[in-house]
């Protein structure tokens, strides 16, 4: 009895004084209201002590892109650093960025505080990925990619600069345990009947090739069956966040936007979300068997079991959804803003 109290006190006191998990967030926010929501669950992990938010870097090419960040940022009382993409894949405004990024209070003032404007500079997002890699230990982070490859096959192509002498293939290899991203399709369901190019990846196919093709490290693919699976019930935002609060705010801008009956009301597909919750709860997951992937030229993914593969994808368990589900919910809306405090 005495080394079963003993060795409980010994696992309270690893767990208690447990490093945060250090992570890069690569995500494309303004395509979908999904990447607000899983910065919003980066923020409760980073509140709980479970992260630490190295960077944040942006693959969507949009000048309200890391305006909109920005505000999320302030408005949860984070200052993680930003970087963005330059000539990257997409141009185009998804409904909630800049509606959000342009309220205006009765004085003329912006409705949300932000850190960045359109005359900020910011630094790119290989140059801020190189950095926080060099900054930290061997194979520490975890680097989030929940938009475009874009980022990351440029950082791996990428050469000596004055943050490392090594090349961002050897960086990449050095510092990053494994990657955790949003792309691809790995099975059929009834509204998938059939295999079809993936969003994330159709955007950028010549950097999905080059990245999912040469990774030095594993990849954990969250595909696009997964988060259609597992729909996020606006009726929670509506219930247990402020009339005032940005992510409530951005979340009704973006169901107004894609619904044509001009409804307020959508449950979103939880596409990048899973990616984030992976990282942190891989309990509530399985996983597939290794497998090797090639990127076809139309963006379509073909995939194969090998036992020397790098990459896996993940599995909704059976009888598993309530749990991903309700700890999704509770991450994205316990976190408490600091402009709410």
């Amino acid at each position: 009895m005495k080394r079963i109290l003993v060795f409980i006190f010994l696992l309270a006191v690893t767990l208690t004084f447990a490093k945060p998990q250090k992570v890069i967030f690569d995500t494309d926010m303004g395509n979908d209201i999904d990447d607000a929501l899983a910065l919003a669950m980066l923020y409760d992990y980073q509140e709980s002590g479970k992260a630490k938010v190295l960077a944040i870097l942006l693959n969507k090419d949009h000048i309200y892109s890391p305006i909109f960040t920005s505000i999320l940022n302030n408005y949860y009382g984070y200052d993680f650093p930003i970087g963005i993409v330059r000539d990257g894949a997409t141009k185009f405004d998804r409904h909630y960025i800049i509606p959000v990024s342009e309220l205006k209070n009765a004085d003329g003032s912006y409705r949300f505080a932000r850190k960045i404007d359109k005359s900020s500079k910011i630094i790119d997002a290989v140059k801020l990925a190189r950095k926080v890699l060099a900054e930290s230990e061997n194979g520490e982070v975890i680097y989030i990619s929940v938009g475009f490859s874009t980022n990351v096959a440029r950082l791996l192509e990428s050469s000596a600069d004055e943050y490392s002498p090594l090349s961002g293939r050897e960086l990449v290899a050095k510092k990053v345990k494994y990657f955790s991203i949003m792309a691809g399709q790995f099975a059929k369901t009834k509204t998938l009947q059939t295999f079809q190019p993936e969003f994330n990846v159709k955007q950028d196919i010549k950097s999905a090739k080059l990245f999912f093709e040469n990774s030095p490290v594993p990849i954990i693919f969250s595909g696009i069956e997964v988060g259609l699976a597992l729909r996020f019930p606006q009726i929670e935002i509506e219930k247990q966040l402020s009339k005032n609060n940005v992510l409530g705010v951005a979340y009704h801008f973006y169901a107004l936007g894609v619904n044509k009956n001009k409804s307020d009301r959508h449950d979103r597909p939880t596409w990048d979300l899973t990616s984030v919750q992976y990282v942190f709860s891989p309990e509530l997951w399985e996983v597939s068997e290794p497998i090797k992937i090639k990127v076809n030229d139309n963006g379509l993914l073909d995939f194969s079991t090998d036992s020397t593969g790098k990459y896996r994808y993940l599995i909704i368990p059976k009888n598993g959804k309530d749990k991903i589900m309700n700890d999704l919910i509770k991450r994205v809306l316990s976190s408490i803003p600091m402009a709410e405090k």
